[in-house]
C-alpha cells in the first residue's frame, strides 16, 4: 500500500479543494504584491487591509463562516518540557486578518498533522475556509489594487 492509498480515504474532498484554493491563493499573493517584506512568505495581514472594509462583517454575518466565529480552531503553543500542546484558547477573530490567521491554523492542524483527525469538524472548516477564500477572490475582484494577485491566480497548464 502506498502512503497516498493510505491517507486518500482519510480526507475529503474539501480537504483536497483547500490545499489546492489556499497554495495558489498564497501564491498568488506572493507574485501580486502582497508578500512580507524580509521573507518569502505571503503578507496575509496586508492582504486583509487592502480588502473592502466591509469583507470582515460580511464573513461576520455568512452562516457558511460561522463555525470559525463559534468554534474556532485551536493552535498548538510550546510546553516547558519541549513539547507541544493545544493552547486551550482558539483566537476568534476580529478584523479580516485575524479570520486569515485561524483559516492558517486550521489549514495547518489539518495539513501537518497536529491534530486528531474530527473529519465532520475538519469538513466544515474546509467547507468554510473555502468559502471566505472565494469571498475574498470575488472582492479583489471588484476592487482595484489587485490585477497582479488576480493574474497570478490563473492557473496555467
Amino acid at each position: 500500500m502506498t502512503l497516498e492509498d493510505y491517507f486518500g480515504p482519510r480526507l475529503s474532498q474539501p480537504g483536497y479543494d483547500l490545499f489546492a484554493v489556499f497554495s495558489r491563493f498564497e501564491y498568488a499573493m506572493k507574485r501580486g504584491g502582497f508578500r512580507r517584506t524580509q521573507y518569502p512568505d505571503a503578507a496575509w495581514r496586508t492582504f486583509a487591509g487592502s480588502l473592502p472594509e466591509d469583507f470582515f462583517q460580511s464573513m461576520r454575518e455568512a452562516d457558511q463562516a460561522k463555525v470559525y466565529f463559534e468554534a474556532p480552531p485551536d493552535h498548538l503553543v510550546a510546553t516547558d518540557d519541549g513539547g507541544v500542546d493545544w493552547s486551550g484558547a482558539p483566537h476568534t477573530p476580529n478584523d479580516a486578518a485575524s479570520l486569515f490567521q485561524s483559516i492558517k491554523t486550521a489549514r495547518n492542524n489539518l495539513f501537518h498533522g497536529d491534530k486528531k483527525h474530527d473529519n465532520n469538524r475538519d469538513t466544515q472548516l474546509m467547507i468554510a475556509a473555502l468559502f471566505v477564500l472565494n469571498e475574498a477572490f470575488k472582492k479583489a475582484e471588484a476592487s482595484e489594487g489587485f490585477e497582479e494577485f488576480l493574474s497570478a491566480m490563473e492557473f496555467g497548464l
